[in-house]
């Protein structure tokens, strides 16, 4: 299946040369509902009906949903929701254990197929990646024909649908490649960000829960409100965190494409003299360390998808522990629980010298895939098209379409008409 595409671009900009010299082409490509997506190749039957995969075993009672897909959202399922909330909401959904090492298979064979292909590649999260389309500043149709043509590979090879944004930014991207819906492609011309943001809720930005409750608590529920604040009180309210936050909420991101899967890591750790004979003591350091990293992550945006832990003894014995997330996270309190979990079991026989903690498999924090809007997904964005439209006037937006798919240049694929 061809997926379809729109742009939105701005009349009145900047002549060409300046324009260009301010612009960056960044895109995103993600296989929406990444683990629902990879259950459901591997069993075709579950095609067409509401899944929810966990991220716990299922019957614990920490269970709550990994992952679910387009049907269960419909029936009101969140990722977070806790799983005896979700039997009531959709009783009729499949319930599945999380395959981690098979969705980070999955991920890794897309992430080889897109760095195969594209000079920058990064993996963002499982079944996410930015490209850099650097060179292509100015030409939307020609981006736009090369994401239509990595969307088809993505579908040939890999038997995955794939959405994708492109912009001047990574968070512009990915907001408008999950604001589309599987099979659709749109390019958000320079200078356009900010009001294609604005209507999108505070819940997509890349923050902890923490940043989250106190946007809701001042009463911020759009990045419209949060990006009208002043930058100054921004940081007076809610500290750098919410600075950073607040950048991204006016269309603002200078992160780079980093090429690379996850090789980053990030570590904290720390000698004991005299060395320790208490486990509680060692559980509240490994909790303060894990503050420390998750902090690092935070200036970053960063977030981590599997957490390692070694201890040092005074006989010289090195004992280590680590575990994969179901969830990428950069929260201190769920990585000193995670710490404390894969410290108790340890056999201790002499006293604890060092402790070393490693969060590794860093990405991107993603937004909860094609969550973004209240509505379903294609009406929703078409509306938000819409008012843009109404705001700017009707002649200040082009959408773009496909005209010759197979055409050599990619130039001449897709052409922008008026919109419509």
């Amino acid at each position: 299946m061809s997926p379809s595409t729109a742009s939105i671009s701005r009349t009145n900009e900047p002549p060409a040369a300046q324009r260009r010299s301010e612009e960056r082409r960044v895109a995103y490509l993600v296989a929406p509902h990444f683990p629902v997506a990879v259950e459901r190749r591997a069993q075709p039957r579950l095609a067409g009906r509401p899944v929810v995969v966990a991220n716990e075993r299922l019957g614990s009672a920490a269970a709550t949903v990994l992952d679910c897909s387009r049907e269960a959202l419909a029936a009101g399922v969140q990722p977070g929701m806790a799983l005896s909330r979700v039997e009531h909401l959709c009783p009729e959904a499949t319930f599945l254990p999380p395959r981690l090492d098979l969705y980070r298979s999955a991920a890794a064979a897309l992430f080889q197929l897109l760095d195969r292909q594209m000079p920058k590649v990064e993996q963002a999260q499982p079944g996410g990646v930015y490209l850099d389309l650097g060179g292509l500043e100015g030409r939307d149709a020609e981006a736009m024909a090369i994401c239509h043509g990595q969307s088809q590979a993505i579908a040939r090879e890999l038997r995955l649908e794939a959405a994708a944004g492109v912009a001047v930014n990574k968070f512009s991207a990915e907001a408008a490649s999950l604001s589309m819906g599987e099979n659709r492609i749109l390019v958000l011309t320079a200078g356009t960000e900010r009001a294609f943001l604005a209507g999108l809720p505070v819940s997509v930005l890349p923050v902890g829960d923490a940043l989250q409750r106190r946007l809701q608590l001042f009463g911020l529920r759009w990045l419209e409100q949060f990006a009208r604040l002043p930058p100054a009180a921004v940081l007076a309210q809610f500290g750098w965190e919410g600075q950073c936050a607040h950048r991204l909420a006016r269309g603002q991101d200078d992160r780079p494409v980093v090429a690379g899967r996850g090789e980053r890591s990030e570590q904290a750790g720390q000698q004991f003299d005299p060395p320790l004979d208490s486990l509680e003591t060692l559980v509240a350091a490994a909790a303060r360390l894990a503050a420390a990293l998750a902090q690092r992550l935070d200036i970053s945006f960063l977030r981590a998808g599997r957490l390692a832990v070694e201890v040092q003894c005074a006989d010289g014995a090195a004992l280590a522990a680590e575990r994969i997330l179901a969830e990428a996270t950069a929260d201190a309190g769920r990585l000193a629980r995670l710490a404390e979990t894969l410290l108790r079991p340890l056999r201790y026989r002499e006293r604890v010298e060092a402790l070393e903690l490693t969060l590794s498999d860093l990405s991107t924090p993603s937004m909860h895939q094609l969550s973004l809007w209240h509505t379903p997904q294609e009406q929703a964005a078409e509306a938000h098209l819409r008012r843009l439209a109404a705001r700017y006037g009707p002649e200040c937006f082009r959408r773009g379409v496909l005209v010759a798919p197979e055409h050599r240049l990619a130039g001449r694929r897709a052409a922008l008409v008026d919109w419509q």
